[in-house]
């Protein structure tokens, strides 16, 4: 299928003398193994059956120079697919036309990567960091990574280092994944459900490099849809009869649900080889009270030993208090039979609890790489991850909890890049 972006690209080269474009393609890919001892599914394929689909992913990318001003970027992924849980998708993930009018300016305007995380451009290209995976309780926050529309980057060079600032809009079509143990209320069968939204961003990102060290700032503001037209549930607590209470879910709220993420990351060297990287997330929602709102973060410490890598992180994601004590009316409704004959009410808490999720978990993760050449490594992890009120990545069965859960997860993987 062609885009807007690559037909904007043929044109200019078209126009371009052909001695003057400039070609560079680049394969990379990654071969993920990864063992839970665990029934329930994490991560949405992780269990004790294992599964190559959680990590493997296979991508080319295509840059194309028709000038020092004028390039253009098109990369397709073969990696797990964002609206199902059991394939692999093939996608164009980027398709971008950048203009450098000079050195310190760059405008691209196509696909792009919201520039969120310190390994946002980078996170499906894995031999460019150490770690089996990124840490979840960052990187698998959203399904939806990427945009269409445009992009200003200005760079400031200073004796300590380089300043960058990126200001981007766009919007996407995405999906929003959502676990349900039981059937929703007679209308969806039980297991994952993906809801299909429209996603509009807007943001800033402001980075600091220096060498290999960086530091990273980033703010945008989300706007999310749902593409069939339907108004977002708020949920209200309604109090029929003295002694019963139960939520609303009823769909009738807004018909955008407004977000706000503020990301903060750094990776230096500490001396000695160390080097010390962290990331922390705050998310947060505008219209609807007690719900998507959590911070999560990891700090990582590694050295370089030859061709070896070893690392240890720690990583943590938590919903609000207030969204807790949601979850937990949702979960354990408590409304007299007499008020609920037919169990729907009850039913529909339950349903309430999934669809809304909540996240209150911790990770312990010791992992290394090797180096087999400068543009491959091999890696080992073993994750222990704890659960304690609750966590949507972790797929629960009817009747089941996944809170206060401990399980371990075995990764190993092979990642190349030429």
């Amino acid at each position: 299928m062609r885009t807007p972006t690559a037909l904007l690209l043929a044109a200019i080269a078209v126009s371009a003398p052909a001695s003057a474009v400039d070609y560079s393609t680049a394969v990379f890919g990654t071969l993920g193994y990864a063992r839970s001892d665990h029934p329930f599914a994490y991560q949405r394929s992780i269990d004790d059956n294992g599964t190559f689909l959680r990590d493997s992913v296979l991508g080319a990318q295509l840059d194309i120079r028709v000038s020092p001003e004028w390039s253009a970027t098109l990369q397709g992924r073969l990696a797990p697919a964002n609206f199902t849980d059991d394939r692999l998708d093939a996608t164009l993930a980027w398709a971008f036309v950048s203009w450098r009018p000079s050195n310190d300016w760059q405008l691209r305007a196509g696909k792009l990567r919201i520039p969120g995380y310190l390994h946002a451009e980078n996170m499906e290209v894995g031999t460019t960091f150490d770690y089996a995976r990124l840490p979840a309780e960052v990187y698998f926050l959203s399904s939806i990574v990427d945009f269409v529309g445009g992009s200003a980057l200005k760079t400031w060079a200073t004796d300590s280092g380089d300043i960058s600032l990126e200001a981007y809009w766009g919007r996407n079509n995405g999906y929003w994944r959502q676990y349900f143990r039981t059937s929703y209320l007679g209308m969806s069968p039980a297991g994952d459900y993906y809801l299909p939204i429209t996603l509009e961003v807007r943001g800033l990102s402001l980075a600091f490099h220096r060498d290999e060290d960086v530091y990273k700032f980033t703010y945008y503001q989300i706007r999310d849809r749902q593409r069939s037209g339907d108004r977002w549930v708020v949920p209200t607590l309604e109090t029929p009869a003295p002694g019963v209470s139960y939520y609303n879910l009823v769909p009738g709220g807004p018909e955008e649900m407004r977000l706000s993420v503020l990301a903060l990351g750094a990776d230096v060297g500490i001396g000695n080889g160390f080097r010390l990287a962290g990331e922390a997330v705050q998310c947060k929602t505008f219209d609807i009270p007690s719900v998507f709102n959590m911070t999560g973060g990891y700090l990582a410490l590694r050295k370089r030993i030859g061709q070896w890598t070893p690392y240890v992180y720690h990583a943590r994601l938590r919903s609000s208090g207030a969204q807790l004590d949601l979850h937990r009316a949702l979960d354990n409704p408590t409304i007299p039979a007499a008020a609920d004959p037919t169990g729907f009410i009850t039913a529909m808490q339950k349903s309430g609890a999934d669809a809304f999720g909540a996240y209150d978990q911790y990770t312990w993760s010791i992992g290394t790489a090797y180096a087999l050449t400068p543009t491959s490594k091999l890696k080992a992890e073993w994750s222990q991850t704890h659960v304690g009120a609750a966590s949507s990545l972790v797929d629960t069965p009817a009747g089941e909890r996944a809170s206060h859960q401990r399980f371990n997860v075995l990764s190993l993987s092979y990642s190349f890049v030429f």
